[in-house]
Protein backbone atom coordinates (compact mmCIF):
# COMPACT_ATOMS: atom_id res chain seq x y z
CA UNK A 1 0.00 0.00 0.00
CA UNK A 2 1.39 3.34 -1.15
CA UNK A 3 2.86 5.39 1.68
CA UNK A 4 -0.18 7.94 1.94
CA UNK A 5 -2.79 5.48 2.28
CA UNK A 6 -0.82 3.59 4.97
CA UNK A 7 -0.02 6.57 6.96
CA UNK A 8 -4.25 7.64 6.63
CA UNK A 9 -5.35 4.45 7.68
CA UNK A 10 -2.84 3.57 10.09
CA UNK A 11 -3.88 7.39 11.49
CA UNK A 12 -7.47 6.32 10.70
CA UNK A 13 -7.13 3.23 13.16
CA UNK A 14 -5.63 4.69 15.47
CA UNK A 15 -8.38 7.11 16.10
CA UNK A 16 -11.18 4.82 15.84
CA UNK A 17 -9.61 2.43 18.38
CA UNK A 18 -9.41 5.57 20.55
CA UNK A 19 -13.03 6.52 20.49
CA UNK A 20 -14.20 2.75 20.67
CA UNK A 21 -12.12 2.84 23.86
CA UNK A 22 -13.60 5.98 25.63
CA UNK A 23 -16.10 4.59 24.33
CA UNK A 24 -16.36 1.37 26.19
CA UNK A 25 -15.15 2.97 29.37
CA UNK A 26 -17.90 5.00 30.20
CA UNK A 27 -19.92 1.94 28.59
CA UNK A 28 -18.81 -0.99 30.58
CA UNK A 29 -19.65 -4.13 27.92
CA UNK A 30 -21.63 -6.17 30.97
CA UNK A 31 -24.34 -3.94 30.23
CA UNK A 32 -24.21 -4.32 26.12
CA UNK A 33 -24.29 -7.78 26.71
CA UNK A 34 -27.13 -7.95 29.04
CA UNK A 35 -29.43 -5.51 26.32
CA UNK A 36 -28.19 -7.97 23.71
CA UNK A 37 -29.84 -11.00 25.75
CA UNK A 38 -33.03 -8.91 25.79
CA UNK A 39 -33.31 -8.68 21.46
CA UNK A 40 -35.88 -10.12 19.77
CA UNK A 41 -34.20 -11.94 16.74
CA UNK A 42 -37.26 -12.41 14.86
CA UNK A 43 -37.54 -8.40 14.42
CA UNK A 44 -33.48 -8.77 13.41
CA UNK A 45 -33.87 -10.54 10.78
CA UNK A 46 -36.47 -8.45 9.02
CA UNK A 47 -34.16 -5.61 9.44
CA UNK A 48 -31.25 -6.92 8.29
CA UNK A 49 -33.58 -7.87 4.80
CA UNK A 50 -34.97 -4.14 4.46
CA UNK A 51 -31.30 -3.11 5.03
CA UNK A 52 -29.86 -5.11 2.33
CA UNK A 53 -33.04 -3.80 0.21
CA UNK A 54 -32.21 0.06 1.09
CA UNK A 55 -29.03 -1.23 -0.97
CA UNK A 56 -30.74 -2.94 -3.42
CA UNK A 57 -32.37 0.46 -4.58
CA UNK A 58 -29.19 2.49 -4.34
CA UNK A 59 -27.77 -0.27 -6.91
CA UNK A 60 -31.03 -0.22 -9.12
CA UNK A 61 -30.28 3.59 -9.00
CA UNK A 62 -27.15 3.63 -10.24
CA UNK A 63 -27.73 1.30 -12.55
CA UNK A 64 -29.76 4.05 -14.35
CA UNK A 65 -26.83 6.41 -14.27
CA UNK A 66 -23.75 3.91 -15.75
CA UNK A 67 -23.11 4.63 -19.21
CA UNK A 68 -25.57 3.10 -21.81
CA UNK A 69 -22.64 1.52 -23.61
CA UNK A 70 -22.00 -0.90 -20.48
CA UNK A 71 -25.55 -1.81 -19.49
CA UNK A 72 -24.83 -4.38 -16.77
CA UNK A 73 -27.67 -6.99 -15.76
CA UNK A 74 -29.16 -5.98 -12.35
CA UNK A 75 -27.40 -9.22 -10.16
CA UNK A 76 -23.81 -7.74 -12.05
CA UNK A 77 -24.60 -4.11 -10.91
CA UNK A 78 -25.75 -5.38 -7.28
CA UNK A 79 -22.10 -7.14 -7.30
CA UNK A 80 -20.46 -3.99 -8.30
CA UNK A 81 -22.07 -2.04 -5.75
CA UNK A 82 -21.59 -4.34 -2.75
CA UNK A 83 -17.67 -5.09 -3.67
CA UNK A 84 -16.98 -1.10 -3.63
CA UNK A 85 -19.39 -0.68 -0.51
CA UNK A 86 -17.48 -3.12 1.43
CA UNK A 87 -14.36 -1.38 0.24
CA UNK A 88 -15.61 2.25 1.12
CA UNK A 89 -16.77 0.11 4.58
CA UNK A 90 -13.13 -1.34 5.06
CA UNK A 91 -11.32 1.49 3.81
CA UNK A 92 -12.66 5.27 4.08
CA UNK A 93 -11.01 7.16 1.54
CA UNK A 94 -13.96 6.83 -1.01
CA UNK A 95 -11.47 3.57 -2.39
CA UNK A 96 -14.62 1.65 -3.05
CA UNK A 97 -15.93 4.53 -5.45
CA UNK A 98 -13.12 3.77 -7.81
CA UNK A 99 -13.51 -0.16 -7.38
CA UNK A 100 -16.87 0.41 -8.50
CA UNK A 101 -16.01 2.11 -11.75
CA UNK A 102 -13.18 -0.34 -12.34
CA UNK A 103 -15.66 -3.04 -12.58
CA UNK A 104 -17.06 -1.10 -15.43
CA UNK A 105 -13.60 -0.63 -17.46
CA UNK A 106 -12.96 -4.45 -16.86
CA UNK A 107 -15.89 -5.78 -17.80
CA UNK A 108 -17.65 -3.59 -19.95
CA UNK A 109 -14.71 -1.44 -21.43
CA UNK A 110 -15.89 1.93 -20.25
CA UNK A 111 -12.84 4.43 -19.70
CA UNK A 112 -12.34 5.31 -15.73
CA UNK A 113 -13.36 9.22 -16.59
CA UNK A 114 -16.25 7.89 -18.20
CA UNK A 115 -17.57 5.35 -16.02
CA UNK A 116 -16.59 7.78 -12.31
CA UNK A 117 -18.95 10.29 -12.95
CA UNK A 118 -21.50 7.82 -12.36
CA UNK A 119 -20.06 6.58 -8.99
CA UNK A 120 -20.17 10.36 -8.12
CA UNK A 121 -24.02 11.25 -9.08
CA UNK A 122 -24.72 8.38 -7.46
CA UNK A 123 -23.03 8.80 -3.98
CA UNK A 124 -24.83 12.66 -4.89
CA UNK A 125 -28.50 11.70 -4.84
CA UNK A 126 -28.03 10.12 -1.46
CA UNK A 127 -27.12 13.75 0.45
CA UNK A 128 -30.64 15.18 -0.68
CA UNK A 129 -31.45 13.05 2.62
CA UNK A 130 -30.35 16.23 4.61
CA UNK A 131 -32.86 18.46 2.27
CA UNK A 132 -35.46 16.06 3.01
CA UNK A 133 -34.17 16.25 7.07
CA UNK A 134 -34.38 19.97 6.76
CA UNK A 135 -38.01 20.35 5.14
CA UNK A 136 -39.61 17.75 7.58
CA UNK A 137 -38.35 19.00 11.18
CA UNK A 138 -40.85 22.26 11.10
CA UNK A 139 -43.41 19.86 10.99
CA UNK A 140 -42.72 17.64 13.72
CA UNK A 141 -42.32 18.03 17.45
CA UNK A 142 -38.69 16.89 17.54
CA UNK A 143 -36.66 18.78 19.57
CA UNK A 144 -33.19 19.34 18.26
CA UNK A 145 -30.01 19.93 20.48
CA UNK A 146 -27.18 21.71 19.54
CA UNK A 147 -24.70 18.63 18.70
CA UNK A 148 -27.42 17.94 16.13
CA UNK A 149 -27.34 21.21 14.98
CA UNK A 150 -24.37 21.58 13.85
CA UNK A 151 -23.72 17.97 12.52
CA UNK A 152 -27.26 19.43 10.41
CA UNK A 153 -24.79 22.63 9.28
CA UNK A 154 -22.00 20.84 8.49
CA UNK A 155 -24.13 18.29 6.19
CA UNK A 156 -25.70 21.06 4.93
CA UNK A 157 -22.09 21.99 3.67
CA UNK A 158 -21.61 18.94 2.06
CA UNK A 159 -25.24 19.02 0.19
CA UNK A 160 -24.80 22.65 -0.99
CA UNK A 161 -21.44 22.06 -2.37
CA UNK A 162 -22.59 18.91 -4.01
CA UNK A 163 -25.48 20.21 -5.89
CA UNK A 164 -23.58 23.24 -6.93
CA UNK A 165 -20.98 21.16 -8.93
CA UNK A 166 -24.20 19.28 -10.16
CA UNK A 167 -25.44 22.18 -11.57
CA UNK A 168 -23.12 23.69 -12.80
CA UNK A 169 -21.69 20.88 -14.49
CA UNK A 170 -24.97 20.60 -16.61
CA UNK A 171 -25.93 24.35 -17.35
CA UNK A 172 -22.06 25.91 -17.08
CA UNK A 173 -19.66 22.72 -18.28
CA UNK A 174 -16.99 25.74 -19.32
CA UNK A 175 -17.40 27.40 -15.75
CA UNK A 176 -16.88 24.60 -14.23
CA UNK A 177 -14.06 23.06 -16.28
CA UNK A 178 -12.05 26.43 -16.10
CA UNK A 179 -12.61 26.47 -12.05
CA UNK A 180 -11.52 22.85 -11.41
CA UNK A 181 -8.23 23.43 -14.29
CA UNK A 182 -7.59 26.78 -12.21
CA UNK A 183 -7.49 24.62 -9.13
CA UNK A 184 -5.15 22.29 -10.33
CA UNK A 185 -2.71 24.74 -11.68
CA UNK A 186 0.08 23.91 -9.69
CA UNK A 187 0.58 20.70 -11.19
CA UNK A 188 4.23 20.43 -12.93
CA UNK A 189 3.49 21.26 -16.62
CA UNK A 190 4.09 17.75 -18.08
CA UNK A 191 1.17 16.07 -15.95
CA UNK A 192 -1.19 19.16 -16.60
CA UNK A 193 -2.24 18.60 -20.12
CA UNK A 194 -3.29 14.89 -19.53
CA UNK A 195 -5.17 16.17 -16.12
CA UNK A 196 -6.76 19.14 -17.59
CA UNK A 197 -8.04 16.58 -20.32
CA UNK A 198 -9.42 14.10 -18.15
CA UNK A 199 -11.55 16.52 -16.08
CA UNK A 200 -12.63 18.33 -19.41
CA UNK A 201 -14.09 14.52 -19.85
CA UNK A 202 -15.29 13.71 -16.22
CA UNK A 203 -17.19 16.96 -16.28
CA UNK A 204 -19.02 16.26 -19.27
CA UNK A 205 -19.96 13.11 -18.12
CA UNK A 206 -21.70 14.52 -14.96
CA UNK A 207 -24.59 15.84 -17.33
CA UNK A 208 -25.80 12.68 -17.64
CA UNK A 209 -29.53 13.63 -17.39
CA UNK A 210 -29.20 15.98 -20.24
CA UNK A 211 -31.08 14.31 -22.81
CA UNK A 212 -32.86 11.71 -20.28
CA UNK A 213 -35.37 14.02 -17.75
CA UNK A 214 -37.15 10.70 -16.64
CA UNK A 215 -33.67 9.31 -15.39
CA UNK A 216 -34.07 11.88 -12.71
CA UNK A 217 -37.30 11.35 -11.50
CA UNK A 218 -36.83 7.28 -10.97
CA UNK A 219 -33.47 8.35 -9.33
CA UNK A 220 -35.26 10.98 -6.90
CA UNK A 221 -37.71 7.84 -6.18
CA UNK A 222 -35.43 5.25 -5.19
CA UNK A 223 -33.47 7.57 -3.49
CA UNK A 224 -36.99 8.55 -1.10
CA UNK A 225 -37.25 5.34 -0.95
CA UNK A 226 -34.12 3.81 0.13
CA UNK A 227 -34.22 6.46 2.82
CA UNK A 228 -37.44 5.07 3.65
CA UNK A 229 -35.76 1.77 4.14
CA UNK A 230 -32.77 2.69 6.35
CA UNK A 231 -35.40 4.32 8.83
CA UNK A 232 -37.19 1.25 8.98
CA UNK A 233 -34.12 -0.95 9.62
CA UNK A 234 -33.72 1.34 12.87
CA UNK A 235 -37.06 1.19 13.91
CA UNK A 236 -37.01 -2.85 13.36
CA UNK A 237 -34.19 -2.64 15.78
CA UNK A 238 -35.20 -0.31 18.12
CA UNK A 239 -38.51 -2.31 17.97
CA UNK A 240 -36.20 -5.49 18.51
CA UNK A 241 -34.76 -4.01 21.68
CA UNK A 242 -38.22 -2.83 23.18
CA UNK A 243 -37.30 0.97 22.69
CA UNK A 244 -41.38 2.24 21.91
CA UNK A 245 -39.69 5.10 19.58
CA UNK A 246 -41.54 6.57 16.73
CA UNK A 247 -40.54 5.75 12.76
CA UNK A 248 -40.18 9.57 12.17
CA UNK A 249 -37.69 9.97 15.27
CA UNK A 250 -36.02 6.69 14.07
CA UNK A 251 -35.94 7.78 10.22
CA UNK A 252 -34.36 11.60 11.16
CA UNK A 253 -31.78 9.70 13.79
CA UNK A 254 -30.73 7.14 11.51
CA UNK A 255 -30.69 9.49 8.47
CA UNK A 256 -28.12 12.10 10.34
CA UNK A 257 -26.17 9.08 11.15
CA UNK A 258 -25.86 8.17 7.80
CA UNK A 259 -24.63 11.35 6.06
CA UNK A 260 -22.10 11.52 9.00
CA UNK A 261 -20.60 9.06 6.44
CA UNK A 262 -19.49 12.32 4.17
CA UNK A 263 -17.41 13.62 7.20
CA UNK A 264 -13.95 11.79 7.75
CA UNK A 265 -14.43 8.20 9.32
CA UNK A 266 -11.74 5.69 10.85
CA UNK A 267 -11.66 2.23 8.79
CA UNK A 268 -15.16 0.27 9.52
CA UNK A 269 -16.16 3.53 11.50
CA UNK A 270 -15.09 2.42 14.40
CA UNK A 271 -16.15 3.66 17.36
CA UNK A 272 -17.36 6.68 15.21
CA UNK A 273 -20.72 5.22 15.03
CA UNK A 274 -21.12 4.61 18.53
CA UNK A 275 -20.50 8.27 19.78
CA UNK A 276 -22.79 9.02 16.52
CA UNK A 277 -25.49 6.95 18.30
CA UNK A 278 -24.69 8.73 21.44
CA UNK A 279 -24.69 12.21 19.88
CA UNK A 280 -27.63 11.83 18.00
CA UNK A 281 -30.10 9.61 20.00
CA UNK A 282 -28.90 9.65 23.65
CA UNK A 283 -28.10 13.54 23.60
CA UNK A 284 -30.30 14.67 20.87
CA UNK A 285 -33.17 13.08 21.31
CA UNK A 286 -33.29 11.79 24.79
CA UNK A 287 -32.26 7.76 24.60
CA UNK A 288 -30.71 6.52 27.65
CA UNK A 289 -26.91 5.96 27.11
CA UNK A 290 -26.62 2.11 27.96
CA UNK A 291 -29.38 1.30 25.38
CA UNK A 292 -28.49 3.89 22.75
CA UNK A 293 -24.87 2.21 23.20
CA UNK A 294 -25.94 -0.98 22.65
CA UNK A 295 -28.29 -0.60 19.57
CA UNK A 296 -25.67 1.03 17.86
CA UNK A 297 -23.04 -1.99 19.12
CA UNK A 298 -25.44 -4.64 17.90
CA UNK A 299 -26.07 -2.39 14.04
CA UNK A 300 -22.36 -2.02 13.61
CA UNK A 301 -21.92 -5.83 14.09
CA UNK A 302 -24.87 -6.63 12.20
CA UNK A 303 -24.09 -4.20 9.26
CA UNK A 304 -20.68 -5.43 9.45
CA UNK A 305 -21.42 -8.86 9.04
CA UNK A 306 -23.69 -8.32 6.17
CA UNK A 307 -21.46 -5.74 4.00
CA UNK A 308 -18.24 -8.29 4.64
CA UNK A 309 -20.76 -11.32 3.59
CA UNK A 310 -21.82 -9.74 0.11
CA UNK A 311 -18.77 -7.69 -0.30
CA UNK A 312 -17.11 -11.59 0.23
CA UNK A 313 -19.31 -12.77 -2.61
CA UNK A 314 -18.84 -10.52 -4.62
CA UNK A 315 -14.89 -10.10 -4.59
CA UNK A 316 -15.29 -14.08 -4.96
CA UNK A 317 -17.28 -14.16 -8.29
CA UNK A 318 -15.87 -10.65 -9.97
CA UNK A 319 -12.20 -11.69 -8.75
CA UNK A 320 -9.96 -10.24 -6.37
CA UNK A 321 -7.93 -8.32 -8.30
CA UNK A 322 -9.30 -5.13 -7.55
CA UNK A 323 -8.77 -5.60 -4.00
CA UNK A 324 -5.75 -7.02 -4.17
CA UNK A 325 -4.84 -3.62 -5.92
CA UNK A 326 -6.12 -1.27 -3.35
CA UNK A 327 -4.37 -2.92 -0.77
CA UNK A 328 -1.21 -2.97 -2.82
CA UNK A 329 -1.64 0.94 -3.54
CA UNK A 330 -1.51 -0.10 -7.35
CA UNK A 331 -3.39 1.95 -9.96
CA UNK A 332 -7.14 0.58 -10.94
CA UNK A 333 -6.74 2.46 -13.81
CA UNK A 334 -4.78 -0.64 -15.19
Amino acid sequence: MIRKNLISLTLGSFIGIILLAVWLYFNPIQEILAHFATANYKWVIVASLVYLSAYFLRACRWRLLIPSSANPGMWTTWLYAMGGNWVNYLIPIRAGDVVRAWFLKRFHHVPMLKALPSVFIDKAFDTIAIAFIIIIIPFSAIQISVPVMILLGLLLLVFLFTLFLLFFAAWHKDLVIRIIQFLLAWLPRKFRAKVNMGVEVFVVELNIFEHHPLKILFALLLTALGILLDGLYFFLLFKAFGVPYSFPLALLGYTLINLSYALPQPPAQLGSNEWMMIIVFSVGFGLTKSTASAIMAFAHILTAALMTFWGGIAFFILGPEALSKVFKGEKLED
